[in-house]
């Protein structure tokens, strides 16, 4: 008697979840369980006999580090795949010894996948077709866009981390709609505000049309920008803010680009404060897409604001790629 199998899927992004079980879709011995965080997760695993959780380390009200951390639970051997977006040596070397048995990276390879997961007992009829089901995709582009973005953010964080020599917390990424209106009050806001150092960079590519807002804040941004790597030859300019930020927008657009498969080309960035003729403040009926994130590093004090600022039309473009991919 083949032994049926209960697999946990624990990650905020609902096309993960589809993901997941669109792979696994032709096993015939799995039953599925879905939490959306690390709480969520927990109380699954206290109350059901979970064989196989996916875990993702990033995600609100507890993350995958808090859940590897509480356990066990109960006397039951679960087995721990970490699926993450956060690359980063450190994150994987830290999950590994916490308890978890593998560690996938996002996304994920679906062979990879399916070779795990018969090693682990999963039985799956070669009958079954095993092409997407359309069904399971999101068709809400919000959706679609905030998993590539935590993807980019992951690889990005992974870049930083490999320059720096330091862990970087991975951020939840907000995917939402600003209108201009909210926007030049934002602008203003970080204008008044002299704790703040804001960049501003705009980019292009296969149609979009952005522009990324870097703020800076912490007592060890030189201290930051020297272990990068960067150096300040005149004390009256902020080389060393200018490149942290350049190599904020860059990490992402580079991971992004990668995912979509567009190139994109950067202008020089700027202090914002030189900056004083905004677009964005000419039109108050505009709304704009955004991405929006804070890098920390976890040894000095500095945090990095980055909002990613595109029109509509890039929002279609975007998500038009990642329909593409998916099929």
């Amino acid at each position: 008697m083949i032994k049926n199998i209960n697999i946990l899927i624990c990650d905020d992004s609902v096309l993960v979840h589809k993901s997941i079980t669109r792979s696994l879709q032709s096993c015939t011995n799995a039953t599925f369980f879905y939490a959306v965080n690390g709480k969520e997760g927990l109380d699954y695993l206290k109350n059901i006999d979970i064989d196989i959780i996916f875990l993702d380390l990033t995600m609100p009200v507890m993350d995958g580090f808090s859940v590897m951390k509480s356990l066990p639970v109960r006397d039951f051997k679960t087995t721990i795949i970490v699926l993450s977006a956060d690359v980063q040596c450190t994150a994987m070397e830290r999950s590994l010894a916490l308890g978890a048995d593998y560690f996938l990276p996002k996304p994920f390879d679906h062979k990879q996948l399916l070779e795990l997961s018969q090693r682990l007992g999963l039985v799956f009829d070669s009958a079954q077709d095993s092409v997407i089901d359309t069904h399971l995709i999101s068709e809400h582009p919000i959706d679609n866009i905030r998993e590539i973005a935590n993807i980019a953010l992951g690889r990005g964080a992974a870049i930083i981390s490999d320059h720096l020599g330091d862990f970087i917390k991975m951020p939840l990424p907000n995917v939402a709609f600003m209108k201009s209106s909210d926007l030049s009050m934002a602008i203003a806001d970080i204008r008044n505000d002299n704790q703040l150092i804001a960049i501003t960079q705009r980019f292009v590519g296969g149609g979009i049309h952005g522009e990324a807002l870097v703020e800076l804040h912490g007592k060890d941004i030189h201290v930051f920008g020297e272990k990068l790597g960067f150096s300040q030859t005149d004390e009256y300019k902020n080389e060393v803010v200018i490149d942290i930020a350049n190599l904020m927008v860059s990490s992402f657009l580079v991971a992004l680009s990668e995912q979509i498969l567009i190139p994109f080309s950067v202008r020089q960035p700027i202090v914002l404060e030189e900056y004083m003729n905004l677009h964005h403040t000419q039109c108050d009926t505009n709304t704009y897409f955004t991405i929006e994130y804070t890098y920390k590093a976890e040894i000095l004090d500095v945090d990095c604001d980055v909002l990613f600022i595109m029109d509509s039309h890039s929002l279609t473009i975007i998500n038009d790629k990642v329909m593409e991919s998916l099929h």
